[in-house]
């Protein structure tokens, strides 16, 4: 019983995201919510980058430490 509601609720997860790129894909609107898609990922990636670095330096201060 726990498979079958852990897949119905993918479903309608997917059912969702599908009727949000329909609409999107149908939108007059449609480049300014690209436009503002990518901008939301490149700040995503950025942040992530930028904190990766981070805790690779602090790695590596740490191993000179010792």
């Amino acid at each position: 019983m726990n498979k079958t509601g852990s897949n119905l609720l993918f479903l309608a997860i997917g059912a969702a995201l599908g009727a949000a790129v329909g609409y999107i894909a149908a939108s007059d609107k449609k480049d300014e919510w690209l436009r503002s898609i990518n901008n939301l990922g490149r700040k995503i990636k950025t942040a992530t980058n930028n904190k990766i670095q981070e805790k690779l330096n602090d790695l590596d201060n740490n191993s000179n430490v010792e």
